[in-house]
């Protein structure tokens, strides 16, 4: 197996979960920065967030992406106690990220109950990848390291990461 030069790993949470908090369009109001069980939402982001690679990896949180019609909802297992649903087909977490000339690979961590609500897409630079847990799901949260996206850069570049349960191609899942 060719060895990578860096590791890039994006954190999607999806499953069966109640839903907390939700947006309807790329910009939640102030009535969803409330306390549910003592936890403080993570902050809205109003805009597509850019931060610059560096170091053996990177570890991003969905919730703290640009989201449109998502549900960001408490998870007291996931790593920064918080996950992403995808609730309709154009939901989408999006995110920019510098990244200097390399060879890449790319992970989500996914929490899927079932089967039927499992795959969805991760889209660099509009490239979408299909990605999905073990067959069948855990239930647990696990690396999706059945599907890497590997991806090489000869010069620095900014791209642009997408997270949507479909692409222009193929059906995926929402409500995960």
């Amino acid at each position: 197996m060719k060895l990578l030069k860096n590791a890039f790993k994006v954190t999607l949470a999806s499953g069966v979960l109640f839903a907390l908090t939700s947006c309807q369009s790329q910009n939640r109001n102030k009535e969803f920065h409330i306390i549910t069980d003592h936890q403080i939402l993570p902050p809205v982001m109003e805009t597509v967030p850019v931060i610059e690679y560096s170091g053996i990896g990177i570890k991003y949180e969905c919730e703290n992406m640009f989201l449109h019609n998502c549900a960001v909802l408490q998870d007291s297992v996931a790593s920064g106690k918080f996950c992403v649903r995808l609730i309709e087909d154009s939901s989408s977490a999006t995110m920019k990220v510098k990244f200097p000339a390399g060879t890449y690979e790319c992970l989500v961590k996914e929490k899927a109950s079932d089967k039927n609500h499992s795959a969805f897409y991760i889209s660099l630079d509009g490239i979408a990848t299909r990605v999905y847990p073990r067959n069948p799901p855990s239930g647990k949260w696990e690396l999706t390291t059945r599907v890497p996206v590997y991806f090489t850069l000869e010069e620095s570049r900014t791209l642009t990461i997408n997270i949507t349960p479909h692409s222009d191609y193929e059906i995926g899942s929402t409500g995960m």
